[in-house]
């Protein structure tokens, strides 16, 4: 598609005609200087997270590249089949997984199976963050605890979580994970992120440390020492989708738009305790949606759990050696 730019051919944003032509006809006719080329790919509920993201504009960027003589071809040996790998990992799934039988990297988790256990009422709200709060999370994860924005969230949400359960010992975050960056696993097709379960498991929430938080899910991920959910598992489970935006990341003077999501509706229905999407639009600007969280917890939880990531976030940047719960906090019985 295209979009035209210049008011002397008089075809600005122009369509088809009524001679019939298309839109593509009519702009290869127009200067150069006149048109403004894109793509627009419909793409389903299956691209949701920032892991298919990048997956994905990196494979039509690469390919873009190629037809249009941008870069040298490359002379990687193509694969007989692409979709090879695909199908061994599906093929292994559908034998089921014994007790202790994890292959964090390969695992196939079909959530159909067990998709309306543990459904209940729920409640959605959208929390926005004024630009000092935002900023002081991208300082605290790059400057003062030293790690990426994507663990500096997970950080301030379970930390929130704790903060409204103090009494909680460990919670089960389910994430989606790159499941395609192993040797080999470039050229893969169809299959590009699971969900992986994390459990951070501090013990004591009033004598860890922010930091034990930070430790728990770097580790976790750097080591890959994430699992599958088993069946019946992820209804009780925390479940976080990190969208980061490819801001700076992409070639070619290439950009990424965000659409705007729609407001929450209040009521909704719940299929894990807490459903939490972010979307990244800007370096500092989030779009920070719960999907749903349990009705059981309150039609005012929604404000609680926001003020609790607040003050979690001030935390972060001025004393991440500090309790997760501060002393001062009433025991889990009086919320």
């Amino acid at each position: 598609m295209y979009k035209g730019t210049g008011s002397s051919s008089g075809a600005g944003n122009a369509t088809a005609s009524s001679t019939s032509k298309n839109a593509a006809q009519i702009a290869e006719k127009l200067p150069a200087e006149d048109v403004q080329w894109y793509i627009f790919a419909g793409i389903t509920h299956a691209y949701s997270d920032g892991a298919c993201g990048q997956a994905l504009f990196g494979d039509l960027l690469r390919m873009y590249a190629e037809e249009a003589s941008l870069t040298p071809p490359s002379d990687a040996p193509i694969p007989a089949e692409p979709m090879a790998l695909l199908q061994r990992r599906l093929k292994k799934s559908l034998n089921g997984r014994l007790p202790g039988d994890s292959d964090p990297g390969n695992d196939v988790y079909h959530e159909i199976l067990c998709e309306d256990w543990g459904k209940r009422s729920g409640m959605q709200k959208r929390i926005i963050l004024e630009h000092d709060v935002a900023q002081i999370l991208h300082s605290a994860a790059m400057e003062v605890i030293g790690c990426g924005i994507d663990v500096a969230w997970l950080t301030a949400i379970t930390a929130a979580l704790y903060r409204l359960f103090p009494s909680e010992q460990c919670f089960h975050l389910v994430l989606k994970c790159a499941c395609r960056d192993g040797p080999g696993e470039a050229e893969m097709i169809g299959f590009l992120s699971e969900q992986r379960i994390i459990p951070v498991d501090v013990g004591n929430s009033r004598m860890a440390s922010l930091l034990d938080i930070v430790q728990c899910i770097d580790a976790t991920r750097k080591s890959r020492t994430w699992r599958a959910p088993v069946p019946y598992e992820a209804g009780l489970c925390v479940y976080i989708n990190i969208v980061s935006s490819m801001i700076d990341s992409l070639p070619l003077g290439c950009r990424q738009i965000m659409r705007e999501a729609p407001m929450p509706k209040g009521w909704t229905e719940a299929y894990s305790h807490l459903n939490v999407r972010l979307d990244q639009r800007t370096t500092l600007d989030w779009d920070f949606r719960v999907f749903h969280w349990d009705s059981h917890w309150g039609w005012d939880w929604g404000t609680y759990f926001a003020a609790a990531l607040g003050s979690v976030i001030e935390a972060m940047a001025t004393c991440p050696t500090a309790a997760i719960v501060p002393s001062n906090l009433p025991p889990d019985d009086d919320y």
